[in-house]
């Protein structure tokens, strides 16, 4: 008997989320290339609406470097032949038989840090060493958590996903279920809308633990004012690159998310175009906030500094339908292969950093995961 189709599940508006089972899956391998492979989807499909995942490394000019961790394409788009609109309520009242107490599953599934906390600390300080030199201003560093799939008839990808959604608040989460392996993001980061012809993009920068007084001490704090203002800059350059005739302009500076867990600051840069996705992307990829600025010598820096391949983490999700188009930054996100969940975590790093800070904030973005570390 043939296995069910996996839902895809994406975010939506207003709290809905795209809910499909019928659907086409495109797949771009490594040796393609990203904008062409765009281009066609966009003349094949252009009406229909479209589920499209994005690896951090997808316009990337040479191939990347450090260790593969599971195969991946550089990008995949879902067609949908059909899909509903429902609440993330609606989704789990499909999937019932998959929400039994599993709570104790995810509780002892151990989340080992794949790198140890000197090590971490010393990639920092040769961050810092690089801003010093003049190369970067700022860079992104991340690194990534490990833990064993006990049995997928124990707790499949779905369940993940359906059961850990009350642990990771985020407005852009999605499941996109693959051949072999599934990507789940609990993304609170919006990096692309457009909506008619305004486009925008929310970077996210500056991060707290809610126990630490943040509302007061994240907005006062100047490292994270500093790193927030940097990004904001470089993504109103990236939107300029669009176009000749209009200007970005940042609509709000620092407001701040709650995310129970953590919090955040957060701006909002738009600008006018008539430009499409694939126009769109190939001037903004990767972005801005989980890079570094200036961002093409930050690339080079995080392939020096990373010894893994980030894959799907800090690239983009989202749906497309017609010029219009709605992606996240894929952080708080997990891969689980056949035998393996991965879950990704980073920070900006800044001349004035704490190394020590840096660390206790990569553990705080693992949230209520059962982490272990050496």
């Amino acid at each position: 008997m043939d296995k069910p189709v996996k839902p895809v599940i994406c975010f939506f508006e207003n709290d809905m989320f795209i809910y499909s089972t019928e659907y086409a899956l495109l797949t771009c391998s490594q040796d393609q290339e990203i904008t062409d492979f765009l281009n066609d989807i966009e003349i094949k499909y252009e009406n229909a609406m479209k589920i499209i995942q994005l690896n951090f490394d997808a316009y990337a000019t040479t191939p990347p470097t450090g260790q593969k961790l599971y195969p991946s394409f550089k990008a995949c788009v879902y067609i949908l032949k059909h899909f509903s609109e429902c609440t993330l309520r609606e989704i789990m009242m499909k999937h019932t038989n998959l929400l039994r107490d599993s709570s104790n599953v995810l509780n002892e599934t151990q989340f080992q840090l794949m790198t140890t906390k000197n090590e971490f600390i010393k990639n920092v300080t040769r961050a810092q060493e690089m801003i010093a030199a003049g190369r970067v201003y700022q860079l992104n560093l991340t690194t990534f958590f490990q833990a064993s799939v006990k049995s997928s008839a124990e707790l499949d990808s779905l369940q993940f996903f359906l059961l850990m959604n009350s642990r990771f608040a985020g407005s852009y989460k999605a499941y996109l279920p693959l051949p072999d392996y599934s990507v789940i993001s609990f993304s609170p980061e919006l990096f692309l809308e457009k909506k008619q012809n305004i486009l925008k993009t929310s970077p996210i920068k500056g991060s707290l633990a809610s126990t630490q007084n943040t509302e007061l001490g994240l907005m006062k704090n100047e490292k994270e004012n500093a790193e927030l203002s940097m990004i904001v800059d470089l993504l109103r350059n990236d939107l300029n690159s669009l176009e000749t005739e209009t200007s970005a302009v940042v609509a709000s500076h620092r407001q701040l998310m709650d995310l129970t867990y953590i919090q955040h600051t957060y701006s909002e840069v738009q600008i006018a175009t008539s430009k499409n996705l694939p126009q769109v992307l190939r001037q903004t990829m990767p972005g801005g906030s989980i890079s570094g600025c200036p961002k093409v010598e930050s690339l080079i820096a995080i392939s020096e500094l990373e010894n893994h391949q980030r894959h799907a983490y800090t690239g983009s999700i989202g749906w497309w339908r017609g010029k219009e188009f709605k992606l996240n930054i894929a952080i708080r996100s997990f891969v689980q292969t056949e035998d393996k969940y991965y879950y990704f975590a980073g920070c900006g790093i800044v001349y004035d950093s704490d190394p020590e800070k840096e660390f206790l904030e990569l553990i705080n973005k693992a949230g209520s995961l059962n982490v272990q570390f050496n």
